[in-house]
């Protein structure tokens, strides 16, 4: 498959890699990255699924994964929807997340913390609440201590997430669609919704150096930021183009 011996950390069974889309796979200004395409293709082509993982709603991982060819389930929503092909390549969904929890705690929030506002695509949200950058993520947070909810920020919206789920839920659950042991996937991404991923996968890498504990969890980071990112990490783990 690789045309030289990859040193560690990457010269272990990588057979799934888990990409995040935004920050990720794109460029700082949220276009799709050529280089994360070209990543995305030769790891496609040499048989390693690529899974993406995002806390973006489902139509826009759909789209993404068809336009880079992606081949793996999706997760979305950050774990509260899984998309995958079941037989004769029809497409099922599973929602993990109970959307009451987090309209609830979204009731909270609009009432407790002045200038809250949900995005633009929450009109297509089913499992979270996804609100605008610019409100104090503390106060999110506190409006919302009496629920069974998670708070993240991924650096392009603050989440409001069912507290059973979270990324990394998602992605078991991809990888158990695909029959690939976590340990043998490599996870890349850039935020702090990340980090769960990267405790269920068994190779780390951050895009990005932007998240001191995503870096920290990391065995590998790398020079290059978003969708540079992935192209290094791959070269690193298949070899040059």
């Amino acid at each position: 498959m690789a045309r030289f011996s990859p040193k560690p950390p990457f010269n272990r069974p990588v057979r799934a890699v888990v990409a995040d889309i935004d920050g990720t796979i794109t460029t700082p200004d949220r276009r799709l990255s050529m280089s994360a395409q070209a990543a995305v293709m030769r790891l496609e082509a040499v048989g390693i699924p690529v899974v993406l993982a995002s806390g973006n709603v489902l139509p826009s991982v759909r789209t993404v994964a068809y336009l880079v060819g992606a081949s793996g389930p999706m997760v979305a929503e950050n774990g509260g929807i899984v998309l995958y092909r079941g037989e004769e390549w029809k497409e099922v969904v599973e929602r993990h997340a109970d959307p009451a929890v987090a309209l609830r705690a979204w009731e909270q929030v609009a009432a407790l913390v002045p200038g809250a506002r949900r995005l633009l695509t929450d009109r297509w949200r089913e499992t979270e609440v996804a609100i605008e950058e610019g409100v104090d993520i503390a106060n999110v947070r506190d409006a919302v201590a009496d629920l069974p909810v998670r708070v993240e920020d991924t650096g392009w919206a603050i989440h409001i997430i069912d507290a059973r789920v979270s990324k990394g839920t998602g992605v078991l659950r991809a990888l158990e669609l695909i029959d690939v042991p976590p340990e043998e996937a490599m996870a890349v991404g850039d935020s702090e919704n990340d980090l769960s991923v990267f405790g269920v996968c068994g190779l780390k890498v951050a895009v990005s150096r932007k998240v001191a504990a995503l870096v920290a969890a990391a065995d590998y980071v790398t020079r290059d930021t978003d969708g540079d990112g992935l192209f290094e990490a791959v070269s690193r783990l298949l070899g040059p183009p």
